[in-house]
């Protein structure tokens, strides 16, 4: 089994040095896979590359214009060499458990392994995993043990887990045999290798190993900070998610991905520009509208009530 770790970094060269010195200690990774979106002093081979690693082993690529992870990722992925590929953040790092958890999938057919991942908010109040919510999602999918397969039904719970592109294990094939892929936004990218992942796959597996250590910063220059119009581009990344759940009548996951929405238009507006407020409410109240017809808010409202009750109180608001 082998794999590549791929990574879109922009003016974050230490963090990249930091995640690229655990490579040493981890005898799983084949090869690295790196994308400079136009930093503005580019990424050099010479300032990356751990001690006692093989230049060929890693591939950097860079493009002059900014364009955002989502490009970089997909231009990562149409590279990869290896059977499986594990997308990565600069500013995150990896755990002793990622050659743990790849010596028990070898020998395994998936099309990709969702793992646990630790988060700094949990750091915080002294503790060690994910937050109070994935770990809500995970116990209500009734998962235990380091590795499992996921039912239909579990995989329909997990899909409303932290849309991250980076707890996962993909295989590479799956990748492209189903033309998966981040959107070329420059926010809520990895929305659409999420969704279009879990209903496109059929066999996923699960660990409770704890492969990620993601870190959250509340300030500064990080694309998880903006606050303007470009967090309105979610509208135009749920709509085929929409399609897809409605033309193959996937119900088992109209409830998590309608969830999902309203947290997402929540999140949204607590961190938005206020005057963006009401463009907001009336690109919500337009993608509600055009997928949530009366059967499928009736089913939304009888599998849970205060979820129909939040989107009413939404389409008022957009009403107002």
């Amino acid at each position: 089994m082998s794999l590549t770790l791929a990574i879109p970094v922009c003016n974050d060269l230490p963090g990249l040095q930091r995640l690229m010195a655990q490579l040493p200690g981890l005898d799983c990774i084949d090869r690295v896979a790196v994308l400079d979106d136009a930093s503005d002093v580019p990424v050099r081979p010479e300032a990356i590359l751990p001690r006692g690693w093989a230049s060929d082993r890693l591939l950097l690529l860079r493009r002059d214009q900014r364009g955002g992870p989502g490009i970089g990722r997909n231009m990562l992925r149409d590279r990869i060499e290896t059977d499986h590929v594990l997308f990565f953040d600069s500013d995150d790092l990896l755990t002793p458990e990622l050659p743990r958890l790849m010596r028990e999938l070898a020998g395994e057919s998936f099309d990709f392994c969702l793992f646990s991942h630790a988060d700094s908010r949990v750091d915080l109040w002294h503790g060690w995993g994910q937050p109070p919510l994935d770990a809500a999602i995970w116990r209500a999918a009734g998962l235990r043990g380091t590795l499992a397969a996921a039912d239909a039904a579990q995989i329909a719970i997990l899909s409303e887990t932290a849309n991250y592109p980076w707890n996962k294990i993909y295989r590479t094939g799956f990748l492209r045999e189903n033309g998966l892929g981040c959107a070329e936004t420059l926010v809520h990218e990895d929305v659409t290798l999420h969704w279009h992942s879990f209903l496109a796959a059929r066999r996923v597996l699960v660990s409770d190993r704890i492969v990620a250590h993601h870190f959250v910063a509340h300030a500064g220059d990080r694309l998880t900070n903006r606050t303007g119009a470009e967090r309105l581009e979610v509208f135009a990344i749920f709509e085929p998610i929409a399609l897809r759940i409605e033309a193959e009548e996937r119900l088992d996951f109209l409830l998590p991905f309608y969830r999902f929405v309203d947290g997402m238009i929540r999140w949204i507006r607590a961190n938005l520009q206020p005057h963006l407020h009401a463009e907001l409410d009336r690109r919500a109240r337009d993608f509600l509208f055009a997928h949530l017809d009366r059967p499928r808010f009736v089913a939304l409202a009888a599998a849970d009530p205060a979820l129909a009750l939040r989107l009413n109180l939404q389409l008022a608001r957009s009403a107002a």
